[in-house]
């Protein structure tokens, strides 16, 4: 996006009046002629510094106010321990998808993706900040404390729902730093190709799968389930549900399949596969702090591969 400065340069003299211009005041129809030169400037001056997005400039106002309400309210409500209170802004402020997406990305990363941190201090609340950045996406700043002097920065996306409300649709991970822009959802769905190459049904299967998450899906848990159900033999299924209870037990509710309890749409890009064996595959993917590996063994049924085997090689994982 190009970057437009606006300078502010003196037109007056010593005695108040515009340069080049006697301290008479001039006529009439030469102040109107003026007036109407100086709010021609202004239009141009508001056309160049705010960056058209398809969406009025009442409307980002609008919905940065809102943003701002619900961060102030949202961190209040933290710092006081008010857990109905930060249930209810959830409820409220988040759409269901961004609600289940932030449980997922607590259990992944440890930390709450909205702020960015495990805790909020007063003087985030003080200094926080929102502004417009393109179409529907925001950046909502603030600094932790008057050392630092960087600050968190969390772009944010807000969709509208069936009511027309404003609502928080999607946040960046703190792994993307400052990344924002729809291009990121631009992910076609992937047709499974369980009749060619193992090494093609292998990586079609696995962004068909990734793709509920990259999404968010409403029937995300649905989709992932009819997945497992058609593409794992029936011993997989089993050992996919023990695993997973493993790890909830752990108090670690991750998809074995993918390494991790969620899958964003910036590390889509990143997927990578490649054999190792006959038969024995290994998937990997960027997350932004490390890459995550998952390990998976084939075997051919009816002339169509099925996945038979889950690999939980810690060495292979990046956490």
């Amino acid at each position: 996006m190009t970057k437009i400065e606006v300078y502010s340069v003196s037109s007056q003299n010593s005695d108040g009046t515009a340069k080049g211009t006697s301290s008479n005041p001039p006529k009439r129809g030469y102040m109107i002629k003026i007036n109407k030169f100086i709010a021609v400037l202004g239009m141009i001056a508001i056309c160049w510094g705010v960056p058209f997005t398809g969406m009025s400039l009442a409307q980002s106002v609008s919905d940065i106010e809102h943003i701002k309400n619900f961060y102030v309210r949202y961190m209040e409500a933290i710092e006081e321990s008010d857990r109905e209170m930060i249930n209810t802004l959830k409820h409220n402020f988040l759409t269901q998808e961004m609600q289940a997406k932030m449980g997922r990305l607590i259990d992944a990363t440890g930390f709450d993706p909205l702020l960015r941190a495990q805790d909020v201090s007063p003087f985030g609340i003080q200094t926080l900040q929102c502004r417009h950045l393109e179409d529907d996406w925001y950046m909502v700043s603030y600094h932790w404390g008057e050392m630092d002097s960087v600050g968190i920065h969390i772009p944010l996306r807000i969709v509208k729902d069936a009511e027309g409300q404003s609502r928080i649709g999607y946040v960046t991970p703190a792994s993307e730093r400052q990344g924002y822009g729809n291009q990121i959802f631009d992910i076609s769905e992937v047709v499974i190709e369980g009749d060619k190459d193992a090494c093609t049904f292998i990586e079609t299967f696995f962004k068909a799968y990734v793709y509920p998450y990259v999404r968010m899906l409403p029937s995300l848990d649905q989709d992932l389930e009819r997945l497992r159900q058609t593409y794992f033999t029936p011993d997989m299924q089993k050992k996919y549900v023990t695993i997973s209870q493993m790890f909830l037990e752990d108090a670690s509710p991750i998809d074995p399949l993918i390494g991790k309890a969620d899958f964003d749409a910036f590390w889509y890009s990143s997927i990578m596969v490649a054999p190792i064996e006959d038969n024995i595959f290994k998937i990997w993917y960027n997350t932004g702090y490390g890459v995550t590996y998952v390990k998976l063994t084939v075997t051919r049924q009816n002339g169509e591969y099925r996945i038979s085997e889950l690999n939980l090689d810690w060495s292979l994982y990046s956490f």
